[in-house]
């Protein structure tokens, strides 16, 4: 519940006044099309579309394929961590997002991504893999059927984009 409840909360109102540094990321050119049609197999990929909600303190792109119970979306994100973890230092935060596995499922610690990377599969239809990058939070998150049965292709994935940043 700690990283769901933290994302939720940096986008309420007053949250993110001013330019924050993730801003200076541009989400959509995190990944290419192709490094997300081996998540999507067959299906057509539309181009990422750039959500930037004002004065929320992240920046992100979603991309979707699929139709009906078959669409999915993948949304990048990029948050500057002191919106996500107001007062904690940056050493904590890495400690925060490795400790948000829980024991007992299929939640993982990623190494040798970013400071602090982990992957959890909430349930069947919704994943994501975490990592704090350069002094960022980048998030992946996937929603769709069999989500959480896409480890490896969002690891994969979180590798390429964490290596743009």
């Amino acid at each position: 519940m700690g990283l769901a409840f933290a994302v939720t909360g940096a986008i309420g109102p007053g949250q993110g006044h001013g330019a924050i540094s993730a801003q200076a990321v541009s989400p959509c050119a995190l990944l290419t099309l192709d490094e997300i049609k081996s998540l999507a197999d067959k299906s057509s990929v539309a181009d990422g579309v750039p959500q930037s909600p004002p004065n929320v303190g992240h920046v992100g792109c979603d991309y979707m394929w699929g139709t009906g119970t078959g669409r999915v979306k993948l949304a990048v994100v990029v948050t500057d961590p002191s919106l996500m973890f107001p007062g904690v230092s940056p050493d904590q935060v890495k400690q925060r997002i490795l400790e948000s596995v829980r024991a007992g499922t299929h939640d993982a610690v990623i190494p040798e991504i970013g400071d602090a990377a982990v992957f959890k599969p909430d349930s069947a239809v919704y994943a994501s893999a975490i990592a704090v990058v350069k002094g960022r939070i980048l998030q992946l998150h996937l929603d769709g059927l069999y989500a959480g049965e896409e480890k490896d292709h969002l690891i994969g994935l979180l590798k390429a984009a964490a290596s743009r940043m």
